[in-house]
């Protein structure tokens, strides 16, 4: 069966780079989230996190094109591709970028996916309805250990914001690629075993979407729109329409006295569609 293919991914504000990647071949998309973390937990790196997600993006789907590699095994010879790169310029030691990612690939009769963190698959089925696939370790894992950080001081309840958001960076960098944390892309290809995989019929499917969390914010975080209704207009090509009321809602976030992350954030949808 033909897959129709359409994209989007658009930086969090013009003035900006984009630390989401896309990257397509014949019948799969690839969504690679870069981790916006500040340059000092990167600094043994000389790379930019949109350097990063950029390579692996390209290296993971080059990788898929042969379906005999299975996804987990393509994303690690990604990994291992783009860490061999910084080989004599970089000291890990000292940090370096890292990432999500989502990924659909059509094998014959059946489509595949990947999800490594909490990118996003979404599956649309013929009947009209939608499932999300993604792991929400991180936002488990991060939130107990910042508020194990916070204990551990004597005023905790008086933290000022900004120290709350430093301790969230160190509780970040403490559960990444931890047993007790959550995984995702850096420099270790053995990570690629953390992700999730699944495939499901084509016959059974009206469209699959990957996306970063950017791309999902609006019916997980700002209330701009429900699942289905994300899944139905990605699957028509409506991502243009997503996106505007994505940003729309992530103004909310201005007056939420529970949100101390990004406003706006790097935004990417590639939708496979079938029939």
């Amino acid at each position: 069966m033909p897959v129709r293919t359409t994209s989007l991914t658009v930086p969090a504000s013009a003035d900006r780079e984009n630390e989401d990647a896309i990257a397509l071949a014949a019948g799969i998309g690839v969504v690679v989230d870069g981790a916006g973390i500040p340059a000092d937990l990167r600094r043994g790196c000389t790379h930019t996190v949109a350097w990063y997600a950029r390579r692996l993006a390209d290296a993971f789907c080059a990788r898929l094109v042969d379906r005999g590699t299975p996804m987990r095994d393509a994303l690690a010879g990604a990994i291992a591709e783009v860490t061999a790169l910084h080989a004599g310029s970089c000291t890990f030691e000292g940090g370096s970028p890292s990432a999500t990612v989502a990924a659909w690939r059509v094998d014959g009769a059946e489509i595949e996916h990947l999800v490594l963190c909490d990118a996003s698959i979404v599956v649309l089925d013929v009947s009209g309805r939608a499932h999300e696939i993604t792991d929400d370790r991180i936002e488990r894992s991060v939130a107990r250990r910042t508020r194990e950080l916070l204990s551990a001081r004597t005023a905790a309840a008086d933290a000022h914001p900004d120290e709350r958001a430093v301790l969230r960076w160190r509780a970040l960098e403490e559960c990444r690629n931890s047993p007790d944390g959550f995984w995702c892309a850096q420099t270790d290809p053995k990570v690629a075993e953390q992700a999730l995989i699944g495939r499901q019929a084509i016959d059974d499917t009206a469209a699959v979407i990957a996306a970063s969390d950017g791309g999902t914010r609006g019916f997980q975080l700002v209330d701009a729109h429900d699942l289905p209704s994300f899944a139905l207009r990605a699957a028509s090509g409506e991502l243009d329409g997503l996106a505007a009321e994505i940003r729309a809602g992530e103004e909310g976030l201005r007056t939420r006295s529970d949100f101390d992350g990004k406003i706006h954030d790097d935004l990417s949808i590639v939708v496979g569609s079938f029939g």
